[in-house]
């Protein structure tokens, strides 16, 4: 094994000691030959080489890119966000200037509030909190209403607050005039039910109010206006209630039951009037 190192190792010295004397057209020659050799092997390794490097500015430039979409992404959400929130501030507005320009249209002194908490009664709203109280001239059994109608009255008053009743409650009581036919009644909230089509986020249907001891020979249809009688010295007169949805017998047959839709939606109240005098 040696000896085949060794002639080997001198097989290339002689090569080497060769190709050093021998002429210089011939070596030139033999330069050419290795340098056309060597020639499609560097082109190889110089073409490899610029691809590695594009690819390693393509790869570069995609993080750049792709921090660039994530920013932008983040600019429209916020921008998104921004402009529902001017939208929301808009519309608020135009409920409030609404509601200021039908206070003036009443023959009412009122105050105008906003709805800052709900009380949950089951899936639906009882009670809501305004932020006006009696530093605002506010106080308990006053009643409270919307553009659309009547929504309740103040139940208990604070400095800087107060909690109002909806009429959605069973508690609540108001005495009730047919617009059409001119009879009276005493109008009642429905309250909650456990019947009926739940929306989604409700837990319980909010039942129809409704109107007692309805006299039979009344023909009172559904559609016609319910609004308030202005006796008991609590609402004043005329201030719309809601709708009638249909008329039915009462258990005992001798009186009849009339079922009310309110006017106004519980369930979206932000800009209220509190009714604080005559």
């Amino acid at each position: 094994m040696r000896d085949r190192t060794f002639v080997l190792g001198v097989v290339l010295a002689t090569f080497f000691l060769v190709l050093l004397n021998l002429p210089s057209s011939v070596s030139s020659s033999l330069r050419g030959f290795f340098r056309g050799g060597m020639a499609t092997y560097q082109g190889g390794v110089t073409r490899l080489l610029s691809r590695v490097h594009k690819t390693s500015s393509v790869v570069g430039n995609i993080g750049d890119v792709i921090k660039e979409r994530d920013q932008l992404v983040k600019e429209t959400v916020i921008l998104r966000a921004q402009l529902r929130s001017f939208d929301g501030v808009a519309r608020e507005n135009k409920e409030l200037r609404e509601l200021l320009d039908f206070k003036k249209r009443l023959n009412l002194q009122a105050v105008a509030c906003e709805v800052i908490a709900r009380d949950d009664g089951y899936g639906w709203w009882q009670t809501i909190r305004l932020d006006k109280g009696i530093d605002d001239g506010i106080a308990a059994d006053m009643p409270v209403m919307t553009l659309e109608g009547l929504v309740g009255r103040v139940i208990e008053a604070g400095a800087q607050t107060c909690d109002v009743l909806l009429i959605s409650d069973r508690a609540f009581k108001v005495s009730v005039r047919f617009e059409e036919d001119g009879s009276f009644g005493i109008l009642q909230g429905g309250g909650v039910s456990l019947y009926g089509d739940h929306s989604c986020g409700v837990l319980f249907r909010p039942a129809p109010s409704r109107v007692d001891y309805v006299r039979k020979d009344l023909e009172i249809k559904a559609g016609e206006w319910v609004v308030t009688s202005g006796f008991g010295g609590v609402f004043p007169a005329g201030l719309v209630v809601g709708r009638v949805v249909r008329m039915s017998l009462d258990e005992t047959g001798l009186y009849q039951v009339a079922e009310v839709a309110p006017a106004a939606d519980m369930a979206r109240l932000q800009q209220v009037l509190v009714v604080t005098g005559p």
